[in-house]
């Protein structure tokens, strides 16, 4: 069974390669890390009340919904997806012309991820309070089974932070140089409080510039710079 906290849109991809693109999201309920950050609390938690899915069932639901909304991409988040057994999702989704990604911190590696079309993973920085998982990650790049897009988006908050970011990019630089992988690294601004209200654009602006004049400062070529759109435009409301 696969426990689900919400499914919500069709709205707009906020962060990472695919920023911008018309998303249907599915957030699992249950997540192995906590971080302090953490911008969807609500999801750590399974208790009676969740939802819970065959993958079956799931997979029509989300291809009834897509089909309502004229929608053909769906996105994987939580909580932790790569907890729950997604490969029987994942190909009914792809029958039917669906394209689908997952957002992961990268503490596991199931073996549906190569049928992905897009994996971001996420690993957190030390503002987080959570463990490293680079060890794990670069693991899992070696396999062979692993031929997808892949995007390393790390959120950023502080000096330490940039620093973490810089041994991902060094990550990313030899598996495609060496590999010739698809792979990039994002650097996201942080969210410094998700739980203001209101409109938060004019902080996430100036916290953005403040990032965008450090990476310019750094050794790092080949990096993405990137914001959360849906804060600029929705703030800290949840489901969009």
């Amino acid at each position: 069974m696969i426990p689900v906290a919400e499914i919500f849109g069709p709205t707009i991809q906020g962060e990472g390669p695919n920023t911008g693109i018309k998303t249907l999201f599915v957030r699992v309920a249950g997540c192995d890390f906590k971080c302090s950050w953490c911008d969807s609390k609500f999801a750590w938690k399974i208790d009676k009340d969740t939802k819970r899915y065959e993958p079956e069932e799931l997979a029509k639901e989300l291809v009834q919904r897509c089909r309502d909304t004229y929608t053909s991409h769906v996105i994987l988040t939580g909580g932790n997806p790569c907890l729950y057994s997604f490969g029987e999702v994942i190909d009914i989704l792809h029958n039917n012309k669906i394209t689908v990604d997952v957002e992961t911190q990268g503490s596991k590696f199931p073996e549906w991820m190569s049928k992905l079309d897009l994996v971001v993973i996420s690993p957190k920085a030390p503002s987080s309070g959570m463990e490293d998982v680079y060890y794990k990650i670069s693991k899992w790049l070696d396999r062979e089974d692993v031929n997808n897009r892949i995007a390393i988006k790390i959120p950023v908050f502080n000096n330490d932070d940039i620093e973490f970011a810089e041994k991902y990019y060094e990550l990313c630089e030899y598996y495609k140089t060496d590999y010739g992988m698809n792979i990039d690294l994002y650097i996201n601004v942080g969210n410094t409080n998700t739980s203001e209200s209101g409109d938060i654009s004019s902080r996430v602006l100036n916290d953005y510039k403040h990032l965008i004049e450090r990476v310019m400062e750094s050794k790092m070529k080949r990096v993405f710079v990137m914001l959360q759109l849906h804060t600029l435009v929705w703030g800290n409301k949840q489901g969009v």
